[in-house]
């Protein structure tokens, strides 16, 4: 068909326009501990070893991980030894990868829709592209984990359907090899084991022997993922569970009230497919409360979700494309829903991308029969046969028009992270997570002011902040920490040890609190009781570079220069390039009677500085 290139290629241009706006955007939320804060992707192409044998973010927190996404790991090392600390080098990418995802799209919609009209694949990845509810995962540099499993799972969908229309074993390694890099770019690729078999059946109507044996093929490599995956981080999941303030299903004391606010969740998401407004990215704890049977939103659910049901299975012996669209969401979405597993999160918009290109599909076949366009037809030769009835692309481009406006202005939103949590805190005022990072983030304009009296006026609203994820949920550890922070740099030191008390109460193994009260023993001279908290703080996070310096600075200042040396060495594991502890790493040598030996530690503390 000599009209899908080119459509491809203009589809990819429009992916990439629609994004150009957050090529200036900083590093926001998961941003910090994959990429700017991760000591591992900071090492570059060095780090790479590292990033394939361990959890996603090793690098940024010593405790066990339940994310092995290696490939995009490895992406940003790459390009933080390109750029290091360039956000724009990593937006660009992932504005570039989108675009791709928009063309690969339509390509393999085409090719699932051999006789049916052209305009159907063509809405259908516009309608896509343009969705409001992907600025979550194209503007969150993070979120490339997202971008490249569909791009990735579609290029092996598509080279599948390359090896049962040619016969070559070239596709089919090919298939496999792209849908390899799918599944260690995000886990959540092992749901296309399910799309396989149900896109063999709509569009190539292949026998169920074959059908078995391809669905075995994608079967294999998803365990082969698997057990790489076990391999290297251990349990599939974190023994813990999720915290209720990522996850409020958590809080669901019995199995009744769970499952009612899990489809509450599910009306939540169709819900924003529907009408992208407003957009959050965060839903948390307790801006949606739990709720029973008795809402009728929860029923409303139910009933849409049953009536989906009944069109799917009365539309499956037809192969009716409706059907395939409610099968593909049904299925992709299924991991993030709850149901099967509760997830790290309650709701987020990004877990709505790879099942998206379903209600794309769906809604494209719904404008299709609202202007009684021949679904079924002859290949279309030219664009004036493609954009007819024109009432049709009328009313499509106003809807894309809209789209794409939201989209912009949502992008605006993502600049940085005080700018998104200024803009989300509107929507979701009683979730106490976002009334928390809404309060970092107004602290960190505080101490950005030069003016004392603006200063304070920043920090007395963030203390109002944190308060109210108190509130929210008493026994908030990290709010209580903040709080004890806030008191401290105000100077108030007693008051910030009673909030230091209240987090360890609820936390008692919280490093940053420990490190925090050594701070404030140490300048009152108490160094015994310093040493004790800062290696408190080591004991819970011995990769916490700022208590390991302190500790050093302890036994440097109680001439234990051994000690010192080996606390200050560790601490240059995680930041070999901070000029302080070069400098104290070098002093402690020199005062140990080993000048020779801090000589490249001073001269490194110089150029750095």
């Amino acid at each position: 068909m000599q009209l899908l290139k080119p459509l491809a290629l203009v589809m990819a241009i429009f992916g990439i326009t629609l994004y150009l706006n957050t090529l200036g955007h900083d590093y926001v939320l998961d941003d910090f501990s994959v990429i700017k804060e991760n000591f591992v992707t900071k090492k570059g192409i060095e780090g790479i070893p590292t990033i394939w044998k361990t959890h996603a973010r090793y690098g940024y927190w010593n405790s066990p991980g339940e994310l092995y996404r290696p490939i995009p790991m490895t992406l940003f090392a790459i390009e933080w030894e390109l750029a290091p600390d360039q956000p724009w080098l990593s937006h660009l990418i992932n504005i570039l990868l989108y675009g791709l995802s928009g063309a690969v799209m339509l390509l393999l919609f085409a090719r699932w829709l051999k006789g049916y009209h052209l305009a159907i694949p063509v809405l259908a990845t516009a309608f896509f592209l343009a969705h409001p509810v992907h600025v979550e995962v194209v503007a969150n540099i993070k979120s490339r984990d997202e971008i490249l499993m569909l791009l990735f799972s579609m290029l092996s969908l598509y080279a599948l359907w390359n090896w049962l229309e040619k016969a070559k074993a070239k596709h089919l390694v090919l298939a496999m090899v792209f849908y390899l890099v799918a599944l260690f770019s995000k886990e959540n690729a092992v749901t296309f084991v399910a799309i396989v078999p149900l896109a063999l059946f709509f569009f190539a109507k292949a026998k169920t022997g074959k059908i078995l044996r391809t669905t075995g093929m994608y079967a294999a490599a998803a365990l082969f993922f698997i057990l790489v995956r076990k391999a290297v981080i251990g349990d599939l999941l974190d023994p813990g569970g999720p915290s209720v303030l990522d996850n409020f299903l958590v809080a669901a004391k019995d199995t009744s009230t769970y499952m009612a606010s899990a489809f509450l969740l599910v009306g939540k998401y169709l819900q924003t497919l529907l009408i992208p407004h407003p957009l959050s990215h965060d839903w948390g704890y307790n801006q949606i409360p739990l709720t029973g049977w008795g809402d009728w939103r929860v029923l409303l659910t139910v009933a849409v979700v049953a009536g989906l049901g009944f069109v799917a299975i009365k539309g499956l012996k037809k192969r009716s494309l409706w059907a395939f669209a409610i099968l593909f969401f049904a299925i992709n979405f299924s991991i993030f829903s709850n149901f099967i597993i509760t997830i790290g999160s309650s709701y987020g918009d990004r877990f709505l991308y790879s099942s998206s290109p379903a209600f794309a599909l769906a809604l494209a076949l719904g404008f299709a029969y609202l202007f009684n366009l021949r679904i079924k037809s002859a290949p279309v030769q030219s664009l004036g046969e493609l954009f007819k009835p024109k009432s049709l692309w009328m009313l499509a481009a106003l809807l894309l028009a809209v789209y794409s406006l939201k989209t912009f202005t949502r992008n605006l939103d993502w600049k940085d992270s005080y700018t998104l949590y200024d803009a989300d805190i509107r929507k979701a005022p009683k979730s106490a997570k976002l009334n928390f990072h809404y309060g970092i983030e107004i602290v960190q304009k505080g101490l950005d002011e030069k003016d004392p009296e603006q200063q304070k006026a920043w920090y007395q609203r963030a203390n109002e902040h944190f308060l109210k994820a108190i509130e929210i949920y008493p026994s908030y550890h990290d709010a209580y920490g903040q709080l004890g922070l806030a008191m401290y740099r105000q100077g108030n030191k007693e008051k910030a040890l009673e909030y230091y008390q209240q987090a360890l109460k609820y936390k008692p193994n919280f490093p940053l609190v420990y490190s925090n009260m050594g701070i404030i023993y140490f300048e009152r001279g108490d160094l015994a009781k310093a040493k004790e908290c800062y290696q408190n703080a080591v004991k819970y996070d011995p990769r916490m570079v700022d208590a390991l310096r302190n500790l050093g600075a302890v036994y440097a200042m109680e001439k234990n220069f051994p000690e010192a040396i080996k606390w200050f060495s560790q601490a240059l594991q995680y930041a070999p390039d901070d000029p302080v502890i070069n400098k104290y790493l070098g002093s402690a040598y020199r005062d140990n009677g080993q000048p020779e030996l801090g000589k490249p530690y001073l001269e490194k503390a110089e150029r750095l500085k």
